[in-house]
């Protein structure tokens, strides 16, 4: 998951690149002419320059330190809490519940006396 979000984090920081915007801003407001979107990014080419330099910094960062940052240890037990310990048993039985077979045999005969008997 890491990794996905590093790969995802430093594409989209290097689509948002400020320097990458002299072409991307004039398409992006053509493509949304005639919304209320499209009206505030050409109105404030300023503060659409500010952000995607902010964006463009903070996801190579993000994205750098995910791909190639210290990587986790694996867990010696998958608890929801890490100060918790499974019980340990020496033997595990799985019980399974009575089959028809067994039911016969503990004194039903047959089908026709579990009907009259449910009635």
């Amino acid at each position: 998951m890491r990794r996905i979000g590093g790969v995802v984090l430093t594409v989209t920081g290097f689509l948002a690149c400020p320097c990458h915007l002299i072409i991307t801003l004039p398409l992006l407001i053509s493509l949304l002419a005639g919304t209320a979107l499209g009206s505030f990014l050409s109105r404030n080419v300023g503060l659409v320059y500010t952000g995607a330099a902010i964006y463009f910094v903070v996801a190579l960062a993000l994205g750098t330190w995910f791909l190639f940052g210290p990587v986790r240890g694996k867990r010696e037990m998958d608890a929801a809490c890490s100060t918790c310990a499974p019980v340990a048993s020496d033997k595990q039985v799985q019980e399974h519940s009575p089959m028809p077979e067994d039911l016969l045999l503990k004194g039903v005969k047959s089908d026709d006396d579990l009907t009259t008997r449910a009635f």
